[in-house]
């Protein structure tokens, strides 16, 4: 019985220590409060080289290495990176937002600063900061964000136009790629850094979604790009839809595309 009671408490410690071990510490965790703003980061900046960067807030390097068309955090549909609802938190006021071009090894060091912007950020209030177009002509726009939820059955959408070279850009909501005849326009004349009003739609899965230059014949020949997709048109969601790259370019990265990321 002593015997037992030994073996049984050496049991018992050396589980104790082998939970110690495998802990993972994550760092002090704080919580996002009602003081806080909250930030989703649209990178569209599309270089032909494709390259990384990385942004900071108030000198401080908030992201890892992202690429145009990488929404962070969160990723999206037609984008590259994951897919989640996710924002940054952080504290309300003036935040000064760089983009950075990193050493050739990323060694956590600013190469080049390609962009700067200051914004204001309320307490409480869920923002998007949208970035275009490169170098000197680089350009960003802030849009203050809805958390609320659609009812069931219906997804919401609002769609934001980054094309610089397209001055306003129409959204379709058509049957597939290939046949306009259900083609139906659900955003119109949206002009360049300038987004619409909420868009509610019931949820029709295989749909495809289209932009076309504002104004333009609905022929397969207007299509600027399309995306099709059963993932953005999931239940009770909210999205932001977006117009990138530049006409008349045919090839990836800097051809045009219709993008998504999640809101809610």
């Amino acid at each position: 019985m002593r015997l037992f009671l030994v073996m049984s408490f050496c049991i018992a410690i050396f589980a104790i220590a082998a939970c110690d071990r495998n802990e993972i510490n994550y760092g002090d965790t704080e919580y996002v409060s009602a003081s806080d703003a909250v930030v989703k980061l649209n990178y569209a900046s599309l270089y032909p080289d494709n390259r990384y960067v990385f942004i900071k807030f108030n000198g401080k390097r908030v992201t890892p290495l992202i690429r145009g068309r990488q929404p962070f955090p969160g990723g999206g549909y037609n984008t590259l990176g994951d897919v989640r609802a996710d924002f940054l938190s952080i504290k309300p006021g003036d935040v000064k937002i760089d983009v950075v071009l990193p050493h050739s090894k990323d060694d956590g060091l600013d190469s080049l600063t390609l962009y700067s912007t200051n914004v204001k950020l309320e307490a409480g209030k869920r923002y998007t900061v949208h970035f275009t177009d490169t170098g000197k002509l680089t350009k960003s726009v802030m849009t203050e964000e809805d958390f609320s939820m659609p009812d069931s059955g219906y997804a919401r959408y609002r769609f934001i136009n980054l094309m610089p070279n397209v001055p306003e850009v129409d959204l379709y909501y058509g049957q597939n790629a290939t046949s306009v005849l259900a083609d139906k326009k659900v955003a119109s004349g949206i002009k360049y850094l300038e987004s619409s009003e909420y868009i509610t739609l019931n949820r029709a899965a295989g749909r495809t979604w289209k932009i076309r230059p504002a104004g333009a014949a609905v022929t397969t020949a207007t299509v600027l790009a399309s995306y099709t997709s059963a993932s953005t048109l999931l239940n009770q969601r909210t999205y932001t839809v977006y117009a990138l790259g530049y006409n008349g370019v045919k090839v990836a990265p800097t051809m045009p595309y219709v993008s998504f990321f999640h809101i809610r």
